[in-house]
């Protein structure tokens, strides 16, 4: 990935602040694991059930779903039985944020420390091909619950370049009724309410007493 032409690169990590609508809608979403993603799959916000679901994924400071992928290798492949198809949906994402917008600072250091650190991503880059993505589909073994295959919606926010994703599983089947479970066992065990997991992109105001 190279930056052409003599426009300044622009860093787009800087904090992000949520429309109180986006916001709102996420909070609202309370039967189906959801979040709000940047071009760059950061994790922006995330809803209780969401927070469950994808709790290895989160324990970086910083959460991102392709850093998670492809620099913790051990964790991602028993998080995600069809690891591939989840590469290839993330290095699609990834290939559309660098079309959208080439001189995206912050794309160009994350491209450069998966390319750096990861084999499997370094390959998939170099071969600049944009292969059309499938709808969202994914299948997670979850360590409390068992496998669950879930599929997922994206609204995007073309403003803000956001995307609103939402998982669902099929009524009825198996994973339905473990995402239950799981959304049970969350209300039971308090788990916090819909936060911004990521610090560095929240810019409201602390108080000071």
């Amino acid at each position: 990935m190279t930056t052409r032409g003599t426009r300044k690169g622009i860093d787009r990590a800087r904090p992000v602040r949520l429309r109180p609508g986006l916001r709102a809608a996420l909070d609202a979403i309370s039967d189906a694991p959801a979040m709000i993603l940047n071009d760059r799959l950061d994790v922006i916000a995330i809803n209780q059930l969401g927070r469950a679901l994808l709790e290895p994924v989160l324990q970086d400071d910083r959460p991102n779903l392709a850093r998670f992928l492809f620099l913790d290798e051990d964790a991602s492949t028993s998080f995600y039985p069809e690891w591939d198809r989840v590469a290839e949906e993330h290095i699609y994402r990834l290939r559309i944020a660098a079309t959208k917008d080439p001189y995206d600072q912050a794309l160009h250091r994350l491209v450069g420390e998966l390319s750096t650190a990861s084999i499997p991503f370094r390959t998939r880059w170099s071969t600049k091909r944009l292969c059309p993505c499938r709808p969202p589909r994914v299948i997670i073994a979850h360590p409390v619950v068992g496998e669950v295959e879930l599929h997922c919606a994206d609204l995007v926010t073309v403003a803000e370049s956001l995307t609103l994703r939402i998982c669902t599983a099929e009524v009825g089947s198996a994973s339905d009724e473990r995402l239950r479970i799981l959304a049970s066992w969350t209300q039971d065990a308090g788990v916090a309410e819909n936060t911004v997991p990521l610090r560095a992109h929240d810019n409201r105001k602390k108080r000071h007493d």
